[in-house]
């Protein structure tokens, strides 16, 4: 049976519910968490400052100079590591209180069903990935999927996705070969980095995704559901 390794957004999750939900509940709040710190952020102050810390001195001089890094950061979908731990910081407040609930395709919430081995592969940080997948809307009702999960892998733990090396790493994460692997997302550099790596990969065509051309349909195997 093949290990099958999932990308979220646009994938299994319309990427609205990024777009449009989880960047403006971050950008709503996070000024808030930036408010008790000192700055300039040189030292650890608590578990959020550990956090800021990984973003570069100079802009951690004052908190103005923070936030307009942020704020910057975001604007571009810069898939920086240090902004994807804080935004799963201030996410985790908004699915404990609420006001988040992922709402995953209903074939996504089939395969995941479905006793498959099944990993998941985001830009985002592994704690978000377990959010999202935590608090999914099933039917209007809040449903846990994360045990229907084997593993997690982000930036940090395997590399950038457009990267051949990082399915390389996963792979050897996993304990397997990349050609018991088959990806899933709907970033056409993602899939043929799989590809290049010796997965299998398949790109996934959603409402609201970027279209792709003749070529891309042409080159790649698209699916527009599981």
């Amino acid at each position: 049976m093949s290990i099958l390794l999932l990308d979220i957004e646009g994938t299994v999750c319309p990427i609205t519910f990024v777009k449009d939900e989880l960047f403006p509940y971050f950008l709503g709040l996070y000024k808030t968490y930036l408010e008790p710190l000192d700055f300039p952020l040189l030292k650890n102050q608590n578990s959020l400052s550990e956090v800021l810390l990984g973003f570069p001195t100079e802009v951690l001089q004052t908190k103005e100079l923070l936030e307009a890094h942020i704020d910057n950061l975001v604007k571009n979908d810069i898939k920086d590591p240090t902004l994807k731990a804080f935004q799963g910081t201030v996410w985790k407040l908004g699915y404990d209180k609420g006001d988040l609930k992922a709402p995953l395709y209903e074939d996504a919430i089939e395969l995941l069903n479905s006793r498959k081995k099944i990993y998941i592969y985001s830009s985002g940080s592994v704690p978000a990935q377990k959010l999202l997948f935590s608090h999914v809307n099933v039917n209007g009702k809040l449903e846990d999927l994360t045990p229907k999960l084997l593993g997690y892998f982000d930036i940090t733990t395997s590399g950038f996705k457009q990267e051949k090396n990082s399915y390389i790493n996963i792979a050897k994460d996993i304990g397997c070969q990349p050609n018991d692997i088959i990806f899933y997302s709907d970033n056409v550099q993602e899939v043929s980095a799989a590809l290049e790596a010796g997965m299998d990969a398949v790109v996934v065509v959603r409402p609201g995704n970027v279209a792709l051309t003749d070529h891309d349909r042409a080159t790649y195997q698209c699916i527009d559901h599981f």
